[in-house]
């Protein structure tokens, strides 16, 4: 069998690795000045006069993790090209023992690695839930941020490749969900009233973690090489590295 690890991506040497039983694939009204009453004036000048500080988890993040690293801003791009190399790595490290646990059998594996490689170029880079100590990706943990996730969104694994512990798992309870420290795995029947369809498949694999405002701007902080730290902000945003 054709050995399928990325090799156009630079992986991280994250946690552990176990040796497989067999081989299996690597793997976004204002008013004129003189009709303003009086009141609403000396309302938005105390207003303004306190702004309220946005972004506090993660400008008290950056604050520590100054104190024993290097920080550099990035852009768009290379925030989805580096999210995708930390994602692959864990990938590697990770799912396809996950799913050999779980009974998938190496055609199936072969067939989800080939999804999730068309799927390399553009992932799907979103917040996922609150961000607790458990499972931080950094040195410190800061409350108030998220994790960030890249999401393989509705692949599939077709009949006979699920394995029979899917199967079971799947007729008894509709769905099934396995997971480790970086990734989610979720299993669902894409026909529900036919026993023999195909299973979909999303994928969720944490790989930063990120702040959002009221606005929808992002604050988006993750590490590119020990002791690297790379953050990515929307536009006008200005948090001090």
């Amino acid at each position: 069998m054709a050995d399928l690890r990325i090799t156009d991506t630079r992986g991280y040497l994250l946690y552990r690795e176990v040796e497989p039983v067999q081989p299996y694939p690597r793997i976004d009204p204002q008013q004129p000045h003189d009709e303003k009453p009086r009141g609403q004036d000396q309302t938005r000048e105390k207003k303004d006069g306190q702004p309220r500080r946005r972004f506090v988890a993660m400008r008290q993040l950056i604050d520590r993790l100054k104190e024993i690293g290097q920080l550099e801003r990035v852009d768009y791009p290379t925030l989805v090209k580096d999210l995708g190399t930390i994602g692959i790595a864990h990938a590697d490290k990770e799912l396809f023992e996950l799913l050999q646990t779980h009974q998938v059998t190496i055609e199936g594996l072969n067939h989800l690695a080939v999804q999730i490689r068309a799927l390399m170029a553009s992932p799907d880079v979103g917040f996922g839930p609150p961000l607790d100590a458990g499972h931080n990706v950094l040195p410190y943990f800061s409350s108030g941020l998220a994790v960030v996730q890249l999401r393989y969104l509705h692949l599939e694994l077709l009949p006979g490749q699920e394995g029979p512990l899917l199967v079971d798992a799947i007729a008894r309870d509709g769905t099934f969900r396995c997971a480790t420290r970086h990734l989610q795995v979720d299993f669902q029947p894409q026909v529900k009233a036919q026993y023999d369809s195909s299973i979909e498949v999303d994928l969720r694999i944490m790989v930063a973690v990120g702040e959002m405002d009221e606005e929808s701007r992002r604050a988006i902080l993750f590490e590119r090489s020990p002791g690297v730290f790379a953050l990515y902000t929307d536009k006008q945003i200005s948090l001090s590295i």
